[in-house]
């Protein structure tokens, strides 16, 4: 793609900021708006040439961060919504583990304008998937190139993550090795799938597997494949069938992974915004194999073995209201903890900053009137029983 890379480069320095309200951005997470210039081609080579919105945001300080593109899906109903794209929850997740984030709302979608339309990959017989995704690389392609320009990005740490549509796009990036790209990862990407009218059986899958081993052919960086088994859109063995092809043409083993998860919800397919509490330390594993350091919470972090940490019948809490704050513990994000007395009528919970062990057991103490013990630090079950002494079982 030698045409992308001139392109990209002539587009440096050219994007311009846009300007939201103060109630519509997030200071805490240095969110910012701008517009880049873009140019790509619809499967007739048409070209279409627009400014393309991309949602900004930033850990404190001046980095250099490693970088991640998030590529969002595309809706067979309305693609005027969102208006931005802005992957919050994941956003935070990625600035939380020190990276910038760049979540580009790719032309033919909201604020970026639904006309023309470039991802357009024709009718479900004849469909022509290569263009199409060609289409959404060239816009992802873009955008790197211009963060790559940035004084507070790292140019040689990027990651590209993309759901549905987007994953398939971040597979096509993936399939390019751009300079600077370290890793890909591909939540439910495909396309040609309709739940209401051809639910389980997208469009042409045998194109579909033949696009994605032309990919393994050339693609060079490590790749996480994420799909459900209850997925409305693809069903669970066209994925299977893609990623096989993938791995069959490619000349690196092991460069790819492949994470069958169980049956999410009614529709799998919208696992990336609904599991966070369950694909987050997949991806958190996969992200820490790639050199990204992942924060963790100081203190005594050994499992016992005493349950798993999603066991929630196994919790050691004798009421409703503290099993709920141990569901809320699950969906956050670490450094995480989940403390409880000896009684197990008292508890608390803090996620989200490198203390929250300390702050969990300061406040369970408070509320209890006695000591409080680890009961979960992030991922792990650390429960070991306290022992109260008779003069505070008195007390209490």
């Amino acid at each position: 793609m030698k045409y992308t890379a001139l392109l990209s480069l002539l587009l440096l320095g050219m994007g311009s900021k846009l300007v939201y309200a103060e109630d519509q951005l997030s200071a805490t997470l240095n969110e910012s708006v701008i517009k880049i210039p873009t140019t790509v081609k619809t499967i007739f080579n048409q070209e279409v040439s627009k400014d393309m919105v991309v949602t900004q945001f930033k850990p404190n300080g001046d980095g250099p961060f490693p970088i991640v593109v998030l590529l969002h899906g595309r809706s067979y109903k309305d693609r005027s919504k969102p208006g931005r794209e802005r992957f919050l929850q994941v956003s935070r997740y990625f600035v939380n583990r020190g990276f910038a984030v760049w979540v580009p709302t790719r032309i033919g979608y909201g604020d970026s304008g639904i006309d023309p339309d470039p991802e357009y990959s024709g009718t479900c017989s004849g469909k022509m998937y290569v263009p199409a995704y060609e289409a959404a690389a060239t816009a992802t392609l873009t955008v790197i190139a211009y963060a790559k320009q940035q004084s507070y990005v790292d140019p040689t740490r990027i990651v590209v993550l993309g759901q549905s549509y987007g994953g398939a796009t971040a597979m096509t990036v993936a399939a390019k090795n751009p300079p600077g790209l370290i890793a890909a990862i591909n939540f439910a990407g495909g396309g040609g799938g309709n739940p209401d009218t051809q639910p389980y059986e997208p469009c042409r899958p045998d194109l579909l597997k033949g696009m994605f081993g032309v990919y393994g052919k050339t693609a060079r960086v490590p790749s996480l494949w994420i799909y459900t088994e209850n997925d409305k859109y693809f069903g669970p063995t066209y994925p299977k069938q893609w990623f096989a092809e993938y791995q069959k043409q490619s000349s690196v083993s092991q460069l790819a992974e492949y994470q069958a998860m169980p049956a999410f919800g009614d529709n799998g397919h919208y696992f990336f915004s609904r599991a966070f509490s369950t694909w987050r330390p997949i991806v958190d594993n996969f992200l820490q194999r790639q050199g990204v350091l992942i924060p963790q919470t100081p203190g005594n972090t050994e499992e016992t073995g005493f349950a798993k940490i999603n066991e929630l019948a196994s919790v050691p809490v004798k009421n409703a209201e503290l099993r709920d704050k141990y569901v809320k513990f699950l969906e956050s994000d670490i450094p995480r903890a989940f403390v409880v007395d000896a009684s197990g009528e008292f508890g608390a919970y803090f996620g989200g900053t490198t203390d929250a062990l300390e702050k969990a057991l300061a406040l369970c103490k408070k509320r209890a009137q006695q000591e409080c013990a680890p009961y979960a630090v992030d991922d792990s079950v650390v429960w070991k029983k306290p022992t109260i002494s008779a003069q505070t079982d008195k007390a209490s």
